[in-house]
C-alpha cells in the first residue's frame, strides 16, 4: 500500500494562526528574491552614494613621486621632490632648478605653434599618469582634455587645458592643467588640478527656486580697505541670480567629494557665489567675488 503522509498542524487560537500564516507568507515572498538583490535602485537609494569621492593615500603619493623620479632619470637629471597638491596628488609646481631642464619633445631647434602644440599632446600622453595623480590606473586621456588657450608669450608659451570628462563645467579652480613651456619645448613651469572621472548625476533633485528666499535678508559679511568689518544684507529677489549648473570638487581634511552644485550670486556691486548642492541642498561654499 502506499504511505499516506499527513501534515499535522497543532492546535491554535485563532491570533496565533493569523501570525502562523504571515510568517509562511513572508517566507515564501524572500524565497523568491534573487541571491545578492539587496539594493533597491532608486532616486533615495542612489543618494547613498553621494557625493562620490576619494582620500588621500600614501601609496598614490608614493608612486606619483616614482613617476616624477623616471620622468628626470629619462631626461638625465638628478632626483628632486615634486611638490603635489593636496589630495589630489597632482604636480603643484616644477622645482625652480628644473625650469627649462626637462624637453618635451625630442626634436631640436625652435618650435613652431603647430609643432609645439603636438609636442604638448605627446608628452601629456607619455607623463598622463602623473598629470592625473594616479599613475597606476592613468584614468584621463588626451580625449579628456580640451585647449582653452594657447599664448604667444614672447620667448615661451602659456598653455591650459580644461578637463572635458563631465557633462558640466568644474569649477573651484579644479579641472585645469597650466603648463609654460620655452620655444625650444623646455618645461618651464606646470600645475595640474585634475580630478579623477566618477560617475555624477546629471539631474537636479532640488528645486533651486527655493535658494532665492533663502538668500532673502541673509547678511555677508567683508573688510573694508581699512580692515574694519562690513555687513551687506540682500533685501530684493532681483540680487539673488542662479546660475548653470558645474561641478564642484570640495576639498575636506584629506579627501574630495565631487559635487553637482548651483552656484547662486548674491549682491549688487559686491557679489558673493554661494555654491549649493543640487542633489541635497546643502550649502557648500561661500566666496567673495571682490577684494576687499
Amino acid at each position: 500500500m502506499p504511505i499516506r503522509r499527513e501534515i499535522i498542524i497543532p492546535m491554535m487560537r485563532p491570533s496565533q494562526i493569523v501570525f502562523w500564516v504571515l510568517s509562511l507568507a513572508v517566507s515564501l515572498i524572500c524565497s523568491c528574491a534573487t541571491p545578492g538583490q539587496v539594493t533597491v535602485n532608486t532616486p533615495q537609494g542612489n543618494r547613498d552614494s553621494y557625493p562620490p569621492l576619494f582620500e588621500d593615500s600614501a601609496t598614490r603619493r608614493q608612486e606619483v613621486q616614482d613617476a616624477w623620479k623616471n620622468l628626470l632619470a629619462e631626461s638625465g637629471l638628478p632626483e628632486t621632490k615634486l611638490e603635489l597638491e593636496p589630495v589630489l596628488n597632482t604636480p603643484r609646481s616644477l622645482p625652480t632648478t628644473l625650469a627649462g631642464q626637462i624637453p618635451i619633445s625630442k626634436k631640436s631647434g625652435t618650435l613652431d605653434e603647430m609643432e609645439m602644440r603636438e609636442a604638448l599632446r605627446g608628452f601629456i600622453e607619455r607623463t598622463r599618469g602623473l598629470l592625473s595623480g594616479d599613475p597606476k590606473n592613468n584614468p584621463l586621456s588626451l580625449k579628456d582634455l580640451s585647449l582653452a588657450s594657447f599664448a604667444n608669450d614672447g620667448n615661451f608659451y602659456r598653455v591650459v587645458y580644461q578637463q572635458m570628462s563631465y557633462s558640466f563645467p568644474i569649477a573651484n579652480g579644479y579641472g585645469e592643467l597650466r603648463l609654460i613651456v620655452d620655444k625650444k619645448a623646455r618645461l618651464l613651469q606646470w600645475n595640474s588640478r585634475l580630478i579623477p572621472p566618477v560617475d555624477l548625476p546629471v539631474t537636479p533633485a532640488v528645486k533651486s527656486s527655493e535658494f532665492v528666499d533663502r538668500m532673502i535678508n541673509r547678511d555677508f559679511t567683508y573688510t573694508n580697505i581699512a580692515g574694519q568689518p562690513q555687513s551687506y544684507r540682500v533685501s530684493k529677489r532681483e540680487e539673488v541670480v542662479i546660475k548653470d549648473l558645474v561641478v564642484y570638487p570640495r576639498v575636506t581634511d584629506n579627501r574630495v567629494s565631487i559635487h553637482l552644485a548651483y552656484p547662486v550670486e548674491v549682491g549688487k556691486g559686491m557679489t558673493w557665489t554661494v555654491y549649493i548642492d543640487a542633489i541635497n541642498g546643502q550649502e557648500l561654499e561661500v566666496k567673495q567675488n571682490f577684494a576687499s
